[in-house]
């Protein structure tokens, strides 16, 4: 293989003489380059001297062949680059198209405003089917308006108004107009309009003071693809509208508008979406695509989504908070190699064949993507025939890392230092390697490396408050003096060998803080521990007899409270639930699992005054992602018996049946972030200012079920307890 530099010069010299027979995208055969052995002649011409009188047969034949294998390689080497460029083009004329169209969808965006215009003309009234032909704006529409207010309208239809939408069609430029309303000069009503005279059958409109008033309300879910809580560079999320009519009459052209309050131009979303009728009783959603570009920072965006309606009767509008995150690249790095010979020192010899083996991984904080890595070699070393040249893989995550493979034969004339380039290219970078290696000196063998190839850990993000998850801010200190009271907090994020619990880490933490802030215990009586501090032998030290809490506890006085995030499984065999510590199988349940019944036994033995379990995990054998723990690869549903719970009263974040989901937009599970947001005050309904068990666990049920379904999730939260009237938090 000869040098790139080489390659890029002989380019120049034979890229009008390329000869392609037959069509072909790739390295074929068929391709045949002119001035090929010209090139090769000039940069190595021993190779190709004639048979000197004291060279024997079988050398001359094997330098042949050499011949024939340097040829072939320059030859697929170009072929190579000219791949990469054809590769290269497409992607940028790609890019080019995406632009165009981003472009135009910014301009169509950009160009939606109100509409205020008047009727510039009028037709005879149809009494059959009580509707005018009126004319707006060069454009003819059939409104149905009743015989009631028809004469008075034609007297003073000049007076009238039209209000509405428009934006720029595709075109870019004419208008749509849509969402249009015409309100009567003299008595206010409001009729919405037919289609156009050449356009579909026209449809009855009832007037305004007729009509049963639809009663509106708007939910939003924010969706990034990786649930990371962040809408990352080159990352398209969608943010889900759902109307619900929980009026008597229908809404009628409803239409849905996002506003920018302080995002920017890396970050863009569709505008506007009709929705058109939203029947009594009924929900209608739309979804719209957002996407930050490669060149966004950490910066948080917020959206106003509003929604208008033909007779007035709009929801309330709803702001969403996220952040984006930049772009993180990857680095990918040479980290060992080793060298196999036929010789027992290991030595890289002339005219012997010589195996290397390369390790790269990517130490960079993002995934490396679409990597190519080719291996090019300096003159006189020749790849033996059954040798790889290039590997590719999609991806190599942060931490992980690749060997790659090859075999070489040096010439006679092999000099002291064999200089290799390792090329690369991946999605957002290319660069390359150097490797020297010296010849006549003994070599790291082969054996040192380990083949098998392994990953870090996942990339861990700054665990810092922000300020788009509203519980993490401003929490009220409730004035409550719990100095004998006591709280354990769990929270098992990553676990050894199963998946990840999304955001239990980052639950546990803020639970912390409210037990703090609103139940006023103490630091030093919080038993506190997350991921691989929550082993099996965590939950027996802490909750068994003359366990951490038995010790602590003063009877009759201390209330205890127990936060929980993170795998819960089920025993099937056995019908019972178990906790999964961070070191636990859930496929082994009863064996490495802390069984949820005896949790309930023995802190309902410890003579405390109360005691308040929240638990925020479930016993299908699925995560908060809905990825499954079991090897059986299927939910297996249990239903936890309650009875079990006897005094203590256990908040649980889904019914047996269901799965405990996270929420990404606001970076907890969906369960914790309403049990917080019901503690910090939204809970206490009857503004009485004091939160009852009965209270929290009716907020949190509520909350969680509507917001699952907007997450396409189905999770109800339940409550065990022998008093709904105790009261959890006063302010």
């Amino acid at each position: 293989m000869i040098k790139r530099i080489f390659v890029g010069f002989f380019l120049l010299v034979i890229l009008m003489n390329l000869n392609l027979t037959g069509q072909s995208s790739g390295m074929s055969p068929s391709i045949k380059v002119k001035g090929l052995r010209d090139f090769a002649i000039e940069h190595n011409y021993e190779l190709f001297l004639p048979q000197d009188e004291f060279e024997k047969d079988a050398e001359y034949y094997q330098r042949l062949e050499l011949q024939k294998v340097y040829t072939d390689e320059i030859q697929n080497q170009f072929l190579v680059d000219i791949e990469t460029r054809k590769t290269k083009k497409e992607r940028l004329e790609t890019e080019r198209i995406d632009e165009e169209e981003r472009l135009i969808q910014n301009k169509i965006t950009e160009s939606l405003e109100p509409v205020d215009e008047i009727v510039s003309s009028i037709g005879t009234y149809n009494a059959e089917d009580e509707s005018f032909l009126i004319e707006v704006n060069y454009r003819a529409y059939t409104v149905n308006i009743p015989r009631s207010e028809a004469r008075s309208f034609k007297e003073k239809y000049g007076l009238a108004k039209v209000i509405g939408y428009k934006r720029l069609n595709r075109d870019v430029t004419t208008f749509e107009y849509f969402n249009l309303i015409l309100i009567h000069p003299i008595t206010g009503s409001r009729f919405n309009f037919g289609p156009r005279k050449d356009t579909a059958t026209q449809f009855s409109i009832e007037n305004k003071k007729s009509v049963v008033p639809p009663d509106l309300t708007m939910r939003v879910a924010f969706k990034e693809p990786n649930g990371n809580g962040f809408l990352d560079a080159n990352e398209k999320g969608r943010v889900k509208v759902s109307i619900s009519n929980k009026g008597k009459g229908s809404a009628i052209g409803v239409f849905v508008k996002l506003d920018a309050i302080n995002s920017d131009k890396e970050v863009f979303f569709e505008s506007s979406k009709f929705i058109g009728e939203v029947p009594s009783g009924q929900t209608k959603a739309t979804e719209f695509e957002m996407s930050a570009s490669k060149s966004v920072s950490r910066t948080e965006h917020r959206i106003k989504i509003s929604a208008s309606e033909s007779y007035g009767f709009p929801p309330d509008p709803v702001t969403i908070n996220f952040e984006t995150f930049p772009f993180i690249p990857p680095q990918l790095e040479l980290i060992d190699f080793g060298v196999s010979t036929p010789n027992q020192a290991n030595v890289i010899r002339p005219k012997t064949t010589t195996d290397i083996q390369l390790r790269i991984q990517n130490r960079g904080q993002g995934n490396a993507e679409d990597v190519r890595f080719s291996i090019n070699l300096p003159t006189g070393i020749y790849f033996t025939p059954e040798s790889r040249q290039d590997y590719s893989f999609s991806m190599l995550k942060p931490g992980e890392f690749k060997d790659l493979q090859f075999s070489f034969n040096t010439a006679k004339t092999v000099g002291k230092t064999i200089e290799i380039a390792i090329g690369f290219t991946e999605k957002s970078t290319t660069g390359k390697f150097p490797l020297d290696l010296e010849v006549a000196k003994p070599q790291q063998s082969i054996q040192h490396l380990t083949i098998a190839g392994q990953e870090r850990n996942k990339v861990e993000f700054p665990d810092v408050a922000v300020i788009s998850v509203d519980v993490e801010k401003d929490i009220p200190i409730s004035g409550r003096i719990g100095k004998d009271d006591l709280a354990v907090v769990f929270g098992i994020e990553s676990y050894k060998d199963i998946s990840d619990v999304s955001f239990a880490k980052r639950d546990a933490t803020w639970i912390k803080k409210y037990f703090e802030n609103l139940l006023g215990i103490p630091n030093n009586r919080i038993y506190y521990k997350t991921d691989s501090d929550v082993g099996q032998a965590e939950f027996s030290k802490v909750f068994s007899k003359d366990g951490w809490l038995d010790k602590r506890v003063k009877a009759g006085k201390t209330n205890v409270y127990v936060y929980y995030a993170g795998h819960g499984a089920p025993d099937i065999k056995n019908n019972k639930a178990y906790l999964i510590p961070y070191d636990g199988d859930p496929n082994y349940a009863s064996q490495t699992g802390y069984e949820i019944n005896e949790l309930y036994d023995q802190l309902s033995e410890l003579g405390a005054a109360s005691v308040t379990v929240f638990l925020d995990a479930c016993f299908s054998g699925a995560n908060r992602d809905n990825e499954m723990l079991l090897a059986n690869a299927r939910p297996v549903f249990i239903e936890v018996n309650a009875s079990f719970a006897r005094d203590v009263t256990v908040f649980s974040a889904s019914g047996g049946t269901e799965i405990s989901s996270a929420w990404p937009e606001k970076k907890h599970g969906l369960f914790t972030y309403f049990l917080m947001k019901g503690l910090k005050g939204s809970a206490d309904l009857d503004g009485d200012k004091n939160i009852t068990v009965g209270e929290l666990a009716n907020y949190v049920t509520v909350n969680v079920a509507e917001t699952a379904g907007m997450l396409d999730r189905e999770q109800n939260p339940g409550l065990q307890t022998l008093d709904s009237q105790k009261v959890i938090v006063s302010y």
